[in-house]
């Protein structure tokens, strides 16, 4: 795996204190670097495009559980490629370039995701995207659409852990988790929960262990939207055997 060099020079949004971190504990926050104001508007964008009912890629919710809430709000996928407004969000100027900083070399957008994580629902196993995603330099940008905290889900990650490479892949505990792998975690690393407000973004690298436990309020949304990133030189893997999520036993 190639590891994407740190001597970029750094946009206005984004310091070197912040490029050093990145490299050093494999994620950084920039904060309202999209802004609180933005973030409301798209809050409720995607909130009236999943009232609209299902769009292509919806994945999240237990057909055999009544009550599970993501089977009113599963997550969405690729919205990129069928609404104008995702798009124009994902290719947002400072998030563009704070990416690129990051990784060395300019990013290219790869996908965008939106999680609603609504009062009572799961969280994500542990896992690496790199066990999803087989590209290098691959880096996620994770945009807080409310205010996140431990009670309602926040992003957890796990400090210097994309040094080990892309681990093993297990099955996760489906009663906390709406997916069902996760990573075999190495012992010793250290879980860092993230405060966020709305409009700040988390950027991770690709091999970062990451996840979060469930939305534990009765009352609060922990919604994001995310963009993966992979490099201009980007270059594709073969996972090593065990390290990919396709590898799971059904």
């Amino acid at each position: 795996m190639s590891t994407a060099t740190a001597s970029a020079p750094a946009p206005a949004t984004i310091n070197l204190d912040q490029i050093r971190a990145f490299h050093t504990d494999g994620f950084t926050v920039v904060r309202s670097l999209v802004g609180p104001a933005r973030a409301a508007v798209m809050r409720d964008h995607f909130m009236a495009l999943r009232a609209e009912g299902p769009k292509p890629g919806d994945m999240g919710g237990d057909p055999r559980s009544a009550t599970d809430p993501l089977n009113r709000f599963p997550r969405m996928i690729h919205m990129n490629k069928w609404d104008s407004r995702s798009q124009e969000w994902a290719t947002n100027p400072a998030v563009v370039a704070a990416a690129s900083a990051l990784i060395g070399q300019q990013a290219v957008l790869n996908q965008t995701m939106l999680y609603f994580k609504p009062p009572g629902a799961r969280g994500q196993a542990m896992h690496q995207d790199q066990q999803y995603i087989t590209i290098d330099p691959l880096i996620g940008a994770w945009c807080a659409l409310d205010r996140c905290d431990k009670a309602n889900g926040q992003m957890v990650m796990l400090l210097g852990s994309h040094r080990h490479g892309v681990l093993p892949v297990c099955k996760a505990d489906s009663s906390a988790s709406f997916t069902d792998g996760g990573t075999v975690i190495p012992d010793g690393l250290h879980e860092v929960g993230i405060d966020m407000e709305p409009g700040d973004v988390l950027f991770f690298t690709g091999a970062t262990i990451h996840g979060s436990y469930p939305n534990t309020t009765t009352d609060r949304f922990r919604r994001c939207f995310i963009c993966h990133f992979v490099g201009a030189q980007a270059t594709s893997f073969t996972p090593a055997h065990g390290t990919n999520m396709r590898h799971l036993a059904p």
